[in-house]
Parts: structure tokens; sequence; C-alpha cells
């Protein structure tokens, strides 16, 4: 049996569905869980989830080219958005 807690397994499981096909996706969203994820409320962890769902090409839309997402994931678009802009402007 391993020590790793709950929360542990399932961050490791999050950083692999992260994986996508393009280096750009892969690097917000495995930035977004790594930094961002256990801050979430459990609301916004079932729509990030449910993003990881995506297709690639419609994802890269939405966080790389601003196109406005489906209205049930906006709100955590918004947020993996802003991530991504407090990030670059450090």
């Amino acid at each position: 049996m391993s020590d790793e807690s709950k929360e542990e397994i399932e961050r490791k499981k999050l950083l692999w569905r992260c994986r996508r096909g393009t280096k750009e996706l892969d690097l917000i969203l495995a930035s977004f869980v790594t930094e961002n994820y256990a801050d979430l409320k459990e609301t916004e962890k079932a729509d990030f989830n449910l993003l990881l769902d995506t297709q690639d090409p419609v994802l890269t839309e939405w966080l790389c080219f601003d196109v406005e997402p489906s209205s049930d994931l906006k709100e955590i678009v918004d947020t993996i958005r802003f991530f991504g802009t407090e990030k670059s402007s450090l």
C-alpha cells in the first residue's frame, strides 16, 4: 500500500489527463493544476474535470484564442485564463 494521500493521487491523475496534443495546452493545464487546483471549490473541480473531456482544438480556441466557451464551462475557462494572464504579467 502506498503512503500517498488521496489528494496526491487525484493530482497525479489530473496531470496525466492534462497531457494533450499540443505543448501549449500541456503547459496551461498542468500549470493550472499544479498551482491552483487544490484551492478550487468542489464545483470548480467538477467543471475542470468536465473541461478535460473537451477536444483539443476546442480547448485551444477557448484557452489560447479567447473564443467564448459553452456557458456551463465559462467560469472555469475564465479562471484558467485569469491564471494565465497573472503568470504572464509577472
